[in-house]
């Protein structure tokens, strides 16, 4: 389903299979679209678990989840994106609850490091950024289900989303330009003060 819907928009040959979560019957591809910067990572198969939601929630019933990573990454050797987007994907409908915009993961209990060179430790989930265009609105609105953008964050974003809400983060990273599409220099973001750099 979501295959065929990522053809509409995307230019791309093929789609390699990465993982199955054979517990939760989700699989996990990856496409390069052609002539662009990036690769998407994305859950296919989530959508069937129907997410415990009220009616102000409505439209998040059935999600699929996606990164955003650096075209020349390869996977066969950075693995943690796809293992953490299969446990991320499970937790849903393992705990029975549901995800939104804004929820947030840490990476691990107590949470760790998830990269030796982007030093971050927690999650969060986020509407389309980059792809507001491609991945929601008009061009979305005939799906079935939404998808939504898991974003590696820093220990210091976290604490700052926990104190300022998850609304006040993304306008730091608005101002910052910082969307899905992961990069593993950047720096966190938010009140200086707060985030303890001067």
């Amino acid at each position: 389903m979501i295959i065929e819907k990522l053809h509409t928009i995307f230019d791309f040959e093929t789609t390699i299979f990465c993982q199955k979560n054979d517990v939760y019957d989700f699989e996990i591809h990856s496409i390069k679209p052609a002539a662009k910067n990036f690769q998407l990572l994305f859950t296919d198969g989530l959508a069937k678990y129907v997410q415990p939601v009220n009616e102000k929630f409505e439209q998040f019933l059935r999600i699929e989840l996606y990164m955003c990573l650096p075209e020349y990454w390869d996977l066969s050797k950075t693995k943690w994106p796809i293992d953490w987007l299969n446990k991320i994907g499970a937790v849903p409908e393992k705990n029975k609850t549901w995800f939104g915009p804004g929820d947030t993961i840490p990476a691990g209990n107590p949470p760790k490091i998830i990269d030796e060179k982007l030093k971050t430790d927690h999650f969060i989930l986020s509407d389309p950024i980059l792809f507001r265009g491609e991945l929601s609105g008009e061009k979305w609105n005939d799906s079935s289900f939404k998808m939504l953008a898991v974003i590696p964050i820093f220990k210091k974003e976290f604490e700052f989303k926990t104190q300022f809400t998850a609304t006040k983060l993304f306008e730091k990273f608005d101002a910052k330009n910082v969307t899905e599409l992961i990069d593993i220099y950047r720096q966190p973001v938010g009140r200086k003060k707060f985030m303890g750099l001067f």
